[in-house]
């Protein structure tokens, strides 16, 4: 292994240790270097009156590099609201299956494929598991509407007052003994332990979360705890055990006890039967299954057999990283993911929050090295009932599109708050100022001297965003079939939009029914920042196809009149990937058939191995347009 770079894993175990053990025995020399971004060169824009408020940047997703993916709940599960968030810049739909009945999550689906046919947009669609979940049994809704349960209010806790936590399955909900689903409990308990209960989704402004802390085992079932603030719980009602290795830890045990809470529930498995069998023209509906509380790559392992066993195979899974036993494991959780969730909500609480936000930019740089994708959740808590966010969190959402994540989850926000169309508004509005400030240079540059080897596809895709740069191009253009290869070039994160030019393929199954495929693999690429996926059309040789993309992204307006377009491909009868150099012509509508240049795989792999070494890579010094 060459001197320039350490394995990402003996990097980010310090990192992680340090976060273990507090700000005790930390290395002297710092996790991450993290320059100043660029700023502006005029800030006197930011003064202007109504800057913001009147810009019509988010109409269009393709202005905006950072994604949003959107929780659907009763708030905004109408085909109308689901239109104006895919307008005003959603780039995939979250279905939670913590709450709601199967019918309720049918018909989401079936809304949302409703609605991304009427905006004539691609919107990817999000499962959200329960997993190993534990649950208050505070009692069953008054009513369902729609197939959305309606809560009463369960009951007050006073700062001081005494709880019971019983895992006696047939104790009763009363204010002071509080029963819950997992019925071997007060094992994983020890005195001392805090232990956070709210609602489901609380955002922390709404009184509805307590933190309790155990001060007594009274016997095998019950759990002596006392509040340590004023709450009001009501809905369904949620339960986390700070620093609790036993809870994260469940599926590493062969006790009889540790196999009742699975991965993927019977209640996960149950919808997710129903769910996968909903088809979009032939192609499966459910692009990625957010897999809560992971904490091991077996987690994943075991999730991907019953996804292929559904029939599902082509679904991504996108690892919940909520729990200190997940940081422990995170380097093989990140390798046998295809993408990962900072799930600040539990995390939050697990890790001594003076520690957190130097995590979050040490997970967040462990995927952007790995060309894996990364969300984060819990920005616009106060946006739940507030039309304005707080100005720490627009902080949060700049600081986090600086950090290098690809998207932002809307939680709480959108399932039940008054705002679902303005917190998408307003969040793509705060990245899109950060992203003025993002230094892409710098993010190659520490990209290329993390990645130890270059395959031979990354060595292109590497120079691809080089060669984009060097010639001051308008567009990247990777034609791809299952979108691997875009995501490679999104990895290194170039200053301009990149098309993922999708060729839609038609094959027959071994029943010989015929089967449209393209969709769902362009739909995968709505979670990557900078990443914009189109559906090939028109005749089927390479240069229609290519002409055809062209010309329908000047017609989005992000290629104009004689402006230069880069674009990855693989020739027919090619084994290796090809960078073509096209130039629009003077009108701005169509390709230059007069200004075109090619360069295959020989003739850039010198210089992307440079690049890997940390100098200038991709050095077009040897390039001209023809």
């Amino acid at each position: 292994m060459s001197a320039r770079a350490e394995p990402i894993g003996a990097r980010l175990s310090c990192d992680y240790d340090s976060v273990m053990k507090g700000v005790k025995n930390r290395p002297t020399a710092p996790m991450m270097k993290l320059p100043i971004p660029k700023l502006p060169e005029k800030l006197e824009h930011l003064l202007e009156e109504g800057a913001v408020e009147t810009s019509d940047a988010t109409s269009d997703i393709l202005t905006a590099g950072t994604k949003v993916v959107v929780t659907i709940g009763p708030a905004c599960q109408e085909v109308e609201t689901i239109c104006d968030m895919i307008k005003s810049g959603m780039s995939c739909a979250r279905l939670d299956l913590t709450n709601g009945d199967i019918e309720f999550h049918a018909r989401t689906i079936r809304n949302v494929m409703d609605a991304a046919m009427r905006c004539q947009q691609m919107v990817a669609i999000m499962v959200d598991t329960a997993g190993p979940e534990i649950f208050v049994k505070s009692g069953d809704p008054e009513t369902y509407e729609n197939g959305w349960p309606k809560w009463g209010k369960a009951t007050t806790v006073k700062m001081g007052q005494t709880v019971v936590i019983t895992d006696l399955q047939t104790a009763k909900f009363s204010q002071a003994r509080w029963p819950v689903t997992y019925e071997h409990f007060a094992k994983m308990c020890k005195v001392g332990d805090n232990i956070t209960v709210g609602r489901y989704l609380s955002t922390g402004m709404e009184g509805t979360s307590v933190t309790l802390q155990v001060t007594k085992i009274v016997d095998e079932h019950d759990v002596e705890c006392v509040a340590m603030n004023d709450a009001e719980l009501n809905g369904l009602i949620t339960l986390f055990i700070k620093d609790c290795h036993s809870f994260a830890d469940l599926l590493l045990h062969d006790k009889e006890e540790d196999k009742s809470l699975p991965i993927l529930s019977a209640r996960d498995m149950e919808i997710l039967k129903v769910l996968a069998k909903i088809k979009n023209q032939g192609s499966d509906c459910i692009d990625f299954l957010s897999l809560s509380y992971t904490s091991n790559k077996g987690q994943i392992i075991e999730a991907r057999q019953a996804l292929d066993a559904l029939g599902l195979s082509s679904a991504k899974i996108m690892a919940k990283v909520e729990s200190k036993k997940a940081l422990s494991n995170f380097e093989s959780i990140l390798n046998a993911a295809d993408g990962i969730i900072i799930s600040r909500g539990n995390l939050g609480i697990d890790v001594s929050v003076e520690m957190f936000p130097m995590l979050q930019k040490a997970l967040v740089q462990a995927c952007n090295a790995a060309g894996k994708p990364v969300l984060a959740t819990r920005v616009v808590d106060s946006m739940t009932q507030s039309p304005r966010p707080t100005r720490a969190e627009a902080t949060d959402i700049s600081n986090a599109v600086i950090d290098g994540v690809d998207g932002i989850i809307l939680g709480a926000e959108t399932l039940r708050g008054l705002f679902p169309v303005l917190c998408v508004k307003t969040v793509l509005l705060c990245a899109r100022q950060a992203e003025t400030i993002f230094d892409s240079g710098q993010h190659y540059n520490s990209v290329m001297k993390r990645t130890d080897f270059l395959t031979q596809l990354e060595s292109m895709a590497s120079s691809t965003v080089r060669v984009a740069d060097k010639i001051q191009a308008a567009l990247i253009v990777v034609v791809t079939g299952s979108g691997r290869t875009a995501r490679m070039v999104a990895k290194y994160r170039p200053n301009v939009p990149v098309i993922a030019l999708t060729v839609p393929r038609i094959r027959a199954d071994a029943f010989n029914r015929w089967h449209y495929s393209g969709r769902h693999q362009a739909r995968q690429s709505m979670i990557v920042r900078g990443l914009y996926p189109m559906l090939a059309v028109g005749s089927t040789d390479e240069g229609g196809i290519l002409e055809d993309c062209v010309e329908r992204a000047a017609g989005l307006g992000i290629a104009g009149a004689s402006e230069n377009i880069v674009i990855l491909y693989n020739p027919p009868g090619s084994e290796v990937p090809v960078i073509k150099l096209v130039s629009m012509d003077r009108t701005g509508k169509k390709m230059d058939q007069r200004i075109q240049s090619s360069m295959n795989f020989a003739a850039m792999q010198n210089n992307a191995a440079m690049g890997s070494s940390g100098s200038e890579s991709g050095d077009t010094s040897g390039v001209h347009f023809a």
